[in-house]
């Protein structure tokens, strides 16, 4: 970004641009000036164009409270200000300093002629611009990727990883490790006077066996945008050329070339230049106009939207949600997804995709409307503006981590029909039933304890198991949960349906914290959750996603079973001692 004032300055200003005051000048006139040309303000220089100081709309009521006059009976020299000032090669950290005591900061030159006038509005719109910049760079990379997952969706519209990851491979390739071989052979031959052509395929055979290497592979969301330009390129001719009306590739690749270079500029924190702004827009539009077909799925004519409750928890049935027309209270179902529907405003869409999701839809089409009742609040500008706002990033958007964290992804936008189409990320669901049917066996094989499940896998990320000893039969109640942050939880779910019974059982249980923390040999979280029903104590694992390696579910499963164990025989005698003096 900007290191000196000079970039702050508007290109339309000039010395001869600005509007300013003289001293000999009534203030009547000087206020005219101002209303005008819409200013709070205005400098006041000498014949010269030097600087003598700034008049403001403050300094002209003051002066016209202390003299007891009117306007048109002083001269502006009597409500002129002496300000900060700035030169234009100053360092920005200078002028923003003097920005907060002040609304503008007159720019001059090393004699003191004015040259410009940087306002807090001059400052807030460069700023604003840098914003754009980096939004429209971000749309135009989604939008790419964009492209390239929907030439390697298979037949049921799911992306085809398999499909994805060998073109990933085709760009990332040894070519040009191949060709140095090559020009290295060629010039020791030619160095050793020794003519014969060498044989091509020998070449390559010599090449494969001794010097190359297979390149690692990136994930698809890990590339550069120059990588996602080349995956463009594979596509052009075969799958995209005709809809952008058989524009010659040479001309989209100037266009994204030219777009790369600014985008490392911008993360260079290089000045990027009115025309690099517009190639942009240009870009951005242009892709968005030709992006591929919108997935045509049956709508829904009325969202079903649940009034939120603050639990940790999802919907039970139904019949307990809101029908158009009225609203009625949520029953809640308690250890399932990690929603804090009190966390952020898309929360209530999380919880309303988790619903459809246990209702067997796998793909929903919600125009922007319709999210905004399921939010009970507006969607930000940008929503309507940019791409990115919508893309599936689970690191700096706060919006798609709450879908991302119930297993839904974007598949689809459309700008101009305001409609946004979710889906199932069935690779997820899968997973959560692979690794909770593999950590199920492992939980019915421990000794002296008798572990049942109480619910059917259905791709959730949670699991609730009944387990009982002989030494407690009475069922304690143990969950198992991906949770939100990279997390994986065991944990007792304190919920009796009364929330000031709740309260006492985690209270009592509480008191026995340090004798349950000695006996497990590990501290626990205590969550008393004040604001909601139920109260929770968990035992947590960090760097834990469904998307881990199998090698490191394998281990977390192991992790689990081990920990479980340990955590029912430090906790079962106090929970049951606290129920029962609840």
């Amino acid at each position: 970004m900007a290191s000196s004032i000079q970039h702050l300055i508007p290109e339309s200003q000039t010395p001869e641009t600005l509007v300013v005051a003289t001293e000999e000048m009534w203030v009547q006139e000087a206020l005219n000036k101002m209303i005008e040309h819409n200013f709070s303000q205005l400098p006041v220089v000498d014949k010269e164009f030097k600087l003598k100081g700034l008049i403001t709309s403050d300094s002209i009521l003051m002066a016209v409270s202390c003299f007891k006059t009117t306007p048109d009976k002083i001269k502006v020299s009597h409500a002129t200000l002496k300000p900060k000032t700035c030169r234009p090669d100053d360092e920005l950290s200078e002028l923003l300093n003097g920005l907060k005591e002040a609304s503008a900061i007159p720019i001059v030159d090393k004699v003191g002629k004015l040259i410009a006038i940087v306002t807090n509005y001059d400052t807030a719109e460069y700023y604003r611009q840098r914003a754009e910049d980096i939004m429209l760079a971000e749309d135009i990379e989604t939008t790419l990727k964009d492209f390239i997952e929907s030439a390697h969706k298979d037949n049921e519209g799911n992306i085809d990883k398999d499909s994805l990851q060998k073109a990933i491979e085709g760009i990332i390739s040894s070519s040009k490790d191949k060709k140095r071989f090559k020009q290295a052979l060629n010039l020791y031959l030619n160095s050793a006077q020794l003519s014969p052509k060498p044989d091509e395929q020998l070449i390559d055979k010599a090449f494969e066996k001794y010097m190359h290497q297979k390149p690692d592979v990136k994930a698809f969301n890990d590339l550069a945008l120059s990588e996602y330009i080349e995956l463009f390129k594979c596509l052009w001719d075969k799958k995209y050329k005709a809809a952008f009306k058989n524009l010659e590739w040479e001309a989209i690749y100037k266009l994204l070339d030219e777009v790369r270079q600014t985008r490392n500029k911008i993360a260079h924190f290089q000045e990027v230049s009115s025309n690099q702004h517009k190639h942009l827009k240009f870009c951005a539009d242009l892709l968005e106009r030709h992006r591929p077909a919108y997935e045509e799925t049956p709508s829904l004519n009325e969202p079903v939207i649940p009034i939120i409750g603050g639990e940790d928890v999802v919907y039970d049935s139904p019949e307990k949600l809101l029908q158009p027309g009225g609203r009625v209270e949520v029953e809640f179902t308690p250890i399932n997804r990690n929603i804090n529907l009190n966390e952020s405003r898309y929360a209530p869409l999380a919880g309303w995709l988790d619903f459809e999701a246990r209702e067997g839809r796998e793909k929903i089409p919600l125009t922007f409307e319709e999210i905004e009742k399921i939010i009970d609040d507006k969607l930000p500008p940008s929503a309507r503006q940019h791409r990115n706002w919508w893309a599936n990033d689970s690191v700096s958007h706060t919006q798609s981590q709450q879908w991302l964290d119930v297993g839904w992804r974007v598949s689809s936008i459309n700008f101009s029909e305001e409609r946004v189409v979710f889906s199932l990320m069935s690779d997820r669901q899968s997973a959560y039933v692979s690794f909770f049917n593999d950590l199920q066996s492992k939980l019915h094989s421990i000794d002296n304890l008798t572990v049942k499940p109480a619910m059917n896998l259905q791709g959730r990320s949670w699991l609730s198991v009944e387990v009982s000893s002989a030494e407690f039969p009475e069922i304690t109640w143990i969950g198992f949960s991906f949770a939100r942050k990279s997390r994986f939880r065991i944990e007792s779910y304190i919920d009796t349906g009364d929330q000031s019974q709740n309260k006492c059982i985690f209270d009592n249980l509480y008191n026995y914290k340090a004798g349950i923390e000695t006996k497990l040999g590990e501290p626990l979280s205590w969550e008393r959750l004040d604001s909601r029903k139920a109260s929770r104590v968990a035992l947590y694992q960090e760097k834990a996603s469904i998307m881990n390696t199998p090698e490191d579910l394998a281990k977390l499963q192991d992790w689990s079973a081990k920990m479980m164990v340990r955590f029912y025989w430090a906790i079962a005698p106090y929970l049951h001692n606290s129920l029962d003096n609840a």
